[in-house]
């Protein structure tokens, strides 16, 4: 199998690929998610990643 392939999981004989979730990423209320403060620096709420 190439590595770039997903692992499956196998159920009944047949192979099915796993489900993919999205992560889900929520902006920061601090910042509004652009990562700064309002005196421009790093947002301690998200370490000024824009999401927590």
């Amino acid at each position: 199998m190439p590595p770039d392939t997903p692992p499956t999981i196998e159920h009944n004989g047949e192979q099915e690929p796993p489900a993919l979730i999205a992560p889900k990423r929520w902006r920061c209320c601090d910042c509004g998610a652009i990562g700064l403060d309002s005196h421009g620096i790093t947002c301690e709420s998200c370490d000024g990643l824009g999401f927590c």
